[in-house]
C-alpha cells in the first residue's frame, strides 16, 4: 500500500478564525494536550466507551474527524486512581479502520502522572463516517526499566462521525510532468482535504508536487496552509492541509472560512 505521512514539526498552534490568526493558549480538551492548547471551540466528538484490564482502564476520550482523516485521543489510568511512574508509556499501539489507514502516533504522562494519553493521526482510504475504529495496545511498560507496569492486550472502539463540509470539484492540474484531476474538497476543523487521481499514467504512485491552498475568511484574510500529508484513497489519493508554510499545525473555525484557492483558482465551498 502506497501511503506517505510527513512528521508535523510545529509546536506552536495557529488558529484560523474570527478577526486574527493568533497563537493558542488555553487550555479545552485532551487534543489541546499535544497542541499547547486552544482558543476556539470547534466541535470534538467525546466517547464513553471504557474497558478495563488488568487494572487499567482504557478509555476512547476524544475525535474529531473530517473526510478521510482524524485525530483520536485515547487514554489510559489505574482504576484505583493512582500515578504512573515517570517514563511510563503504552507499548504496540495500533489502530484498525475498514479499508485500512496510515497514521501517526504520539503520547504523553498528563500533569499529575494519573493518565497516559495516546493521540493517533490518520489519513484512511475511505471516509471515516459511520465506520468503526479499533485501538489495540499491548502493555504499560516503564521506558526506563523495560519493566511491564500492567499486562494488555488492551482494546477499545467507537464509531466515528464525520465533522466535514463536503464540496465536490473538477480541477484539472498540469505541474512538472504531473497531471492530476481533483475532485473532492473536504473542510473541516483539522484541515483542509483535497483529494483526485492522477491522469497521468503513473496512477500507482502518490504525486510528488502539491498546490498552493489558501484559505479565505469571511472578513477577508487570505491564509496560505501547506501539506502535512499525502496518502492513498479508494479513489486515488490525497492531500491534507493542516499546516502553514513553516509547519505549525493549524485548526479551522468552520464558521469563518468563505472559500478556498487552489492555485489561486477559487473554490466556493458548498
Amino acid at each position: 500500500m502506497n501511503m506517505r505521512k510527513s512528521m508535523i514539526t510545529g509546536v506552536v498552534l495557529l488558529i484560523i478564525g474570527t478577526s486574527t490568526t493568533v497563537v493558542a493558549s488555553q487550555n479545552t480538551g485532551y487534543v489541546s494536550e499535544f497542541f499547547g492548547g486552544i482558543t476556539n471551540s470547534f466541535v470534538k466528538d467525546t466517547h464513553d466507551q471504557v474497558v478495563v484490564e488488568s487494572g487499567i482502564k482504557m478509555k476512547i476520550e476524544e475525535s474529531v474527524s473530517g473526510g478521510k482523516s482524524s485525530l483520536i485521543v485515547a487514554s489510559f489510568e489505574k482504576e484505583d486512581e493512582t500515578i504512573f511512574p515517570e517514563g511510563a508509556s503504552i507499548s504496540n499501539l495500533e489502530l484498525d479502520v475498514k479499508h485500512g489507514a496510515s497514521y501517526m502516533i504520539q503520547q504523553q504522562l498528563t500533569e499529575d502522572r494519573k493518565k497516559i494519553i495516546v493521540m493517533f493521526d490518520i489519513d484512511a482510504l475511505s471516509n471515516l463516517e459511520g465506520k468503526s475504529v479499533t485501538i489495540r495496545a499491548g502493555a504499560i511498560v516503564s521506558d526506563e526499566t523495560g519493566e511491564i507496569l500492567a499486562s494488555g492486550p488492551f482494546k477499545n472502539k467507537f464509531i466515528a462521525h464525520d465533522r466535514s463540509n463536503k464540496t465536490d470539484i473538477d480541477l484539472t492540474l498540469k505541474q512538472q510532468n504531473e497531471e492530476v484531476i481533483l475532485e473532492t474538497v473536504y473542510v473541516s476543523p483539522i484541515g483542509i482535504g483535497i483529494e483526485g487521481k492522477r491522469i497521468d499514467g503513473k496512477s500507482s504512485y502518490l504525486p510528488e508536487i502539491s498546490p498552493i491552498v489558501k484559505v479565505m475568511t469571511t472578513d477577508n484574510q487570505i491564509i496560505e496552509l501547506s501539506t502535512s500529508s499525502t496518502s492513498t484513497t479508494d479513489i486515488g489519493f490525497k492531500w491534507q492541509y493542516s499546516q502553514d508554510p513553516i509547519g505549525n499545525r493549524i485548526f479551522l473555525d468552520m464558521s469563518t472560512i468563505k472559500n478556498i484557492m487552489i492555485n489561486n483558482q477559487i473554490i466556493k465551498l458548498d
